[in-house]
């Protein structure tokens, strides 16, 4: 499988969300993995805070995963770090901690 980690761009937000709302609610086992976070805009206040601290990870020109890291001034972290549930244990999640 070819996964290319690039950042994240304004126009990959709808599936980015998508992606963090089916990832989070399926891991929990909701019985509509979408409704997961509600209305909340997770996803794109966190690329509005620093677009180029995004990553985004794609297979066949296709989202597939995304990353947000946040530098909160000495402290940095990531997340949230959210994959395609078909790609799953496939090694998405290690490429998006790669350039971390």
């Amino acid at each position: 499988m070819n996964i290319k980690i690039r950042p994240l761009r304004e126009n990959d937000l709808p599936d980015a969300d998508r992606i963090f709302r089916l990832a989070f609610g399926a891991f929990i086992c909701l019985s509509d993995p979408m409704a997961f976070a509600g209305d909340a805009a997770h996803v794109r206040t966190r690329w509005l805070v620093d677009p180029a601290a995004t990553l985004g990870a794609e297979s066949a020109n296709e989202l597939i995963g995304s990353n947000f890291l946040t530098n909160w001034g000495s402290v940095g972290y990531f997340g949230p770090l959210t994959i395609r549930p078909d790609f799953w244990d496939k090694g998405v999640a290690s490429r998006l901690l790669e350039p971390v």
